[in-house]
């Protein structure tokens, strides 16, 4: 009998001990699906875009011409340098992107590649829009990784799930594209519901993380054959600063961001990514996006608790299928106001809580 438990606590350790994980998201497609996990829903109906071409909003759009645009886009706060060659990692806040000399024709099938190895399905691919969207994948960063925890992998979890969002962007010169990496992320919390006989789990939205966003930009350096080194050296996170207020006006709520218009445009984009809305379209002249509701995001609404968890459970609240996102600039500041695809005022508990959603990444 002693024998036995020796054994048996010897076997515990073993699927205790386990090294240090290389990064903070580890994925695995085996674990895509859970039949708990209610919230990976199919793509949207629509069939994905598949042609050979590449038409992607293009920076500059919205009636401005290039010399106009360039005399008032927020570069970042700091630019690193083209090191490698053909890459510059561009800094704003807690905001990155890439900007690489090549074609976002030859990019696009680059990133498929790349997601396909890190261990994700793409579950959206819109060309014309330049965006990507993976399906959810658990991230095992906290389970155990010894190889006795390995044939028992069905017993962990680490109540985490995350999905990412890839958007090209075209620039002045067709040799040069703008790549961002979003991420969205869930957690697996205990319901609240006091009727139930055994404990139950739900999935809940968690906050964007801007740390495994910037390892997967390190990561798909990395993949074009930089060297890791230089690539964990040249993205890295940069710390927010609280800059912004909700506020209202003619009896509508608005946020204010004390930036100027340029900067504040481009950071707007980034968070529409990170909570999940599709842009179809962007005018920069107007200060305007044209903003889709998704049925992924509709199927989140309803199932988890959060965010518009309760928001539209009554009859008389609908969800519009399109909205219009205006940020305008004000004496040297921001302000960002939502309504109906029409110009129409927007229902007041939706544009509140998107309001506080944004703000969250605008600080």
């Amino acid at each position: 009998m002693l024998r036995v438990v020796l054994v048996v606590t010897l076997l515990m350790n073993l699927i205790a001990c386990s090294s240090t994980p290389e990064w903070k998201g580890v994925y695995s497609p085996e674990k895509e699906d859970k039949k708990s996990f209610k919230l990976d829903v199919p793509p949207d109906l629509s069939s994905p875009d598949t042609s050979d071409s590449l038409a992607l909003p293009n920076i500059a759009a919205g009636g401005s011409t290039y010399s106009a645009y360039t005399n008032t886009e927020y570069k970042g706060d700091k630019v690193a340098g083209a090191n490698p060659p053909g890459i510059k990692v561009i800094r704003d806040g807690i905001n990155q992107w890439l900007e690489i000399n090549t074609t976002a024709e030859k990019l696009w099938p680059q990133l498929r590649a790349f997601f396909t190895q890190v261990g994700f399905k793409l579950k959206r691919e819109d060309k014309k829009l330049g965006v990507m969207d993976t399906n959810w994948l658990e991230n095992r960063i906290d389970t155990p990784t010894s190889w006795v925890a390995k044939l028992f992998k069905s017993l962990y979890s680490s109540g985490l799930m995350d999905k990412y969002r890839a958007r090209l962007e075209k620039t002045d010169n067709p040799n040069v594209t703008l790549l961002f990496i979003t991420h969205q992320g869930l957690e697996e919390v205990a319901s609240e519901d006091t009727n139930l006989e055994a404990v139950e789990t739900i999935w809940q939205t968690r906050k964007s993380d801007p740390e495994l966003e910037a390892e997967m930009y390190q990561r798909f350096l990395i993949f074009r054959d930089v060297g890791k080194a230089e690539a964990l050296n040249l993205v890295s996170r940069i710390e927010a600063k609280d800059r912004t207020r909700i506020f209202e006006k003619d009896e509508t709520k608005m946020l204010q961001v004390g930036e100027g218009f340029a900067r504040t445009w481009r950071r707007v984009g980034i968070a529409l990514d990170r909570i999940g809305l599709l842009v179809e379209d962007r005018d920069r002249s107007g200060g305007l996006y044209y903003l889709r509701i998704t049925d992924d995001f509709r199927d989140k609404i309803k199932e988890e608790k959060g965010w518009l968890a309760n928001l539209f459970s009554s009859e008389n609240v609908k969800l519009k299928e399109r909205y219009l996102l205006s940020v305008s600039d004000e004496k040297g500041n921001t302000i960002i106001s939502i309504y109906e695809a029409t110009g129409a005022k927007a229902d007041e508990r939706f544009v509140e809580q998107l309001l506080k959603d944004l703000k969250s990444y605008l600080n």
